[in-house]
């Protein structure tokens, strides 16, 4: 074998963000073949040829001549091609946005300013909630468009929920139970994500 295909081997593997270990593992061989592979010192057997052309999605000639052929080259200029409209869908949809996701705090000073007006002394004491939903508001919109609900600044949301039923409805002690749900909001979409 070549240096040439030897690296080759290489750039697929990495490529596919795959260690020589996890490649050996998949090809039932061990890391030391894989590692001879790619310095050149060995060659792969026809059959390991095919399932590493199979697995990166390449000719074996291409492996054979240690090279990405015409074909292949085409895939990966799509690839690139597709990950440059991606980027551009997301400049969209950040563009899209508008004015209101840019002045929400400010309409939550708004907000409060019109609380502490109607309900007098009561309302400003109380209206500065309205303040812990700026961190709801983005942190809900990156979780949504990043599909990440990770994301989302839940314990700012059971804050918000155990000082409204304490204040509005004096249920200070039975409501301190909705902080034990944070752990789980986190165990419950860390799991989601794998």
């Amino acid at each position: 074998m070549s240096i040439k295909q030897g690296e080759y081997l290489k750039k697929l593997r990495t490529q596919s963000k795959l260690s020589q270990e996890q490649l050996a593992e998949k090809l039932n061989l061990s890391r030391q073949s894989i590692s001879k592979w790619e310095q050149g010192t060995s060659t792969p057997d026809i059959e390991n040829f095919a399932k590493l052309a199979k697995l990166y999605d390449v000719s074996v000639d291409s492996l054979v001549k240690g090279e990405a052929d015409q074909e292949n080259s085409m895939s990966s200029v799509r690839v690139i091609n597709d990950q440059k409209e991606n980027k551009n869908s997301e400049n969209k949809n950040k563009k899209r946005r508008g004015w209101f996701f840019i002045s929400y705090p400010i309409i939550m000073i708004i907000a409060y300013a019109v609380i502490g007006i109607l309900f007098h002394a009561k309302g400003w004491a109380t209206g500065w909630l309205v303040f812990l939903t700026i961190p709801l508001f983005y942190t809900a919109i990156l979780a949504y468009e990043k599909k990440k609900p990770i994301i989302f600044c839940y314990p700012v949301l059971m804050v918000i929920i155990y000082l409204i039923c304490g204040i509005f409805f004096h249920l200070w002690h039975p409501m301190w139970i909705v902080f034990l749900t944070i752990p789980l909001f986190y165990i419950i979409t860390a799991k989601r994500k794998k």
